[in-house]
């Protein structure tokens, strides 16, 4: 991963963007990271599997909590609190 001033990105900005399409790019401010410049596609992969990471997550709590006794909860109640209707 290359790091890069902020006043360089900006200077070269076009050149940033090139090289954000190959590596993620750090862009620093005083020194200290900022953000990251990534590939379009790069970042999409990357936020869906955090989302997926994060769904695997919560159903193992589900489980969890159901084999420790938790009471589970009907689809017609889940339906009523967020207001919509099952056909």
């Amino acid at each position: 991963m290359t790091t890069i001033p902020a006043t360089e990105a900006r200077q070269k900005w076009a050149q940033t963007l090139q090289l954000a399409q190959r590596e993620p790019v750090t862009i620093t401010q005083h020194g200290r990271a900022s953000v990251v410049l990534l590939d379009a596609e790069v970042a999409r992969r990357a936020l869906e599997a955090l989302e997926d990471a994060q769904d695997i997550a919560d159903a193992k709590a589900a489980e969890a909590e159901m084999a420790a006794g938790g009471v589970p909860i009907s689809l017609e109640d889940i339906a009523k609190e967020l207001g919509i209707t099952l056909d």
